[in-house]
């Protein structure tokens, strides 16, 4: 059996990230990252002894009239598509594209957007067999298993899909206990040189190290997908797929993907403590709460080779962290920050502007507050009430939404209007805010200093643009 991994063309050529709750395009960071989740399944398919093929549209510029030759040449049976908010309309195309070469290829979608609202989903895509809901990985694996034995699929859970002209909706699938039984992606179904770090352009690779979020922060929809329960590599597999990655593909720079790397103080200590040892030399970056932490597990951060973290500050306002229950205080994020710079690390903050109760006088608290922390990188967002978070409902409730086609659902736009806030005045001044950070003196200083040769300069220069085009 064939079986097509897809990561879907970039609408209205706009190169998107789709990946668990990061939604974005590639401007915001001025990078693509690679698809671990595409990737992961790659692995679990071959080594179920299946043909697999897997293109990611966005970084190898295939657009649906190549996609469809793909299509047509491999022949599979199974086109698995990855999906994003932004992107959703564009994505289910792929399906229509499918079953337009063969009617028998079943369609299977996943991601946090159709984990959320499947049944909308189908609604939208005639030509869409299955949604699958939740962490994707058994549930393809047994659509796989049960295609090739020629079993019915009714039995397996997390799956969405039509029957007699009703939408069927088997159970929620148990939470993956077990994080360590999954291989390690497949990264050779990809060009692993086409996914580049901003500012030292060198090959660089996700590492998932743990899911879930025991937290409840109202904007958020990573709860969704991988639920509540913190579960965690063990230590020793992390750093054997670090290792791995290393001596088979060469490449030494990753991003720590989960929700927060530093939940668990005592077993982020323990990853760090463990590269050490095995004198890995790497380098990572990684997100994390700006609680829980403390000076002896960020110089381990640090000398394990991590050189940038990136918390979640979200708001300069105490009243707007409260009210999105974010459960941190402003004292927390400066203490956070400086702990961070004093070990010399790079720190990025994320900022949303927007959120419920915001205010132009909040706003403005949030950038001077920004401006007066000793930040590397701002991060400014707008709000965006992602399906599948409690600020979707929110916003539908309380009709705040003034504009709810899918692709403006996205970081760089505002669709919300509040009484005494609208989406343009938002909109304003996150562009405003942009500016105040980043034309300072200091930091256009701190930019130039990073380039060290005449390359760097073309590849500053066309990071740059792509930042500019997102702002």
């Amino acid at each position: 059996m064939r079986i097509y991994l897809v990561n879907p063309p970039a609408p209205d050529g706009i190169a998107m990230v789709r990946e668990g709750r990061c939604m974005q395009r590639k401007g915001a960071w001025t990078a693509v990252w690679a698809p671990i989740s595409l990737a992961t399944m790659g692995a679990i398919f071959e080594k179920e002894g299946y043909a697999v093929k897997l293109n990611d549209c966005i970084v190898e510029n295939i657009d649906f009239r190549q996609l469809e030759k793909i299509i047509r040449q491999f022949s599979p049976s199974v086109v698995i598509i990855n999906t994003a908010t932004p992107s959703i309309e564009s994505d289910l195309k792929v399906a229509a594209l499918a079953k337009s070469i063969d009617r028998r290829i079943l369609t299977v979608v996943f991601g946090i957007h159709v984990t959320a609202l499947p049944k909308e989903t189908l609604e939208m895509a005639k030509d869409l067999d299955l949604v699958v809901r939740g962490e994707p990985e058994e549930t393809v694996k047994e659509i796989a298993a049960y295609l090739n034995r020629g079993d019915r699929l009714e039995n397996i859970k997390g799956l969405s899909y039509r029957k007699n002209g009703q939408i069927i909706q088997q159970e929620d699938r148990p939470l993956v206990q077990n994080l360590d039984t999954f291989p390690f992606p497949a990264w050779h179904l990809v060009d692993i040189s086409k996914y580049t770090l901003p500012f030292k352009n060198k090959p660089f690779l996700l590492v998932d190290t743990g899911r879930g979020c025991p937290f409840n922060c109202t904007f958020c929809s990573a709860a969704a997908f991988y639920g509540h329960q913190v579960r965690l590599r063990s230590v020793k597999n992390l750093v054997d797929e670090l290792v791995y990655i290393k001596d088979k593909y060469k490449v030494d720079e990753f991003l720590f993907w989960t929700e927060s790397f530093t939940l668990n103080n005592d077993y982020a200590k323990a990853v760090c403590r463990e590269i050490i040892s095995r004198h890995l030399k790497i380098g990572f970056v990684c997100n994390s709460r700006v609680t829980g932490i403390d000076r002896e597990l960020l110089a381990l951060i640090k000398k394990a080779g991590g050189w940038m973290i990136g918390y979640g500050v979200e708001s300069g306002s105490q009243k707007i962290l409260d009210q999105a229950k974010k459960g941190i205080t402003l004292k927390q994020i400066e203490e956070a920050v400086n702990l961070a710079k004093e070990v010399g690390l790079d720190v990025t903050a994320h900022v949303i502007f927007g959120l419920p109760g915001e205010t132009q006088e909040t706003m403005r608290e949030t950038l001077k507050f920004c401006l007066r922390l000793p930040l590397d990188y701002a991060q400014f967002y707008c709000a965006v009430p992602f399906p599948g978070s409690q600020f979707y409902q929110e916003a539908k409730q309380n009709n705040w939404l003034v504009d709810s086609r899918w692709p403006y659902l996205e970081q760089n736009f505002c669709v919300i209007d509040y009484f005494s806030l609208s989406s343009r005045q938002i909109m304003d001044f996150r562009r405003q805010a942009f500016r105040k950070f980043y034309l300072r003196p200091k930091m256009i200083f701190k930019a130039l200093g990073r380039i060290d040769s005449w390359w760097s300069i073309k590849y500053f220069f066309s990071m740059l643009k792509d930042f500019l085009t997102w702002i």
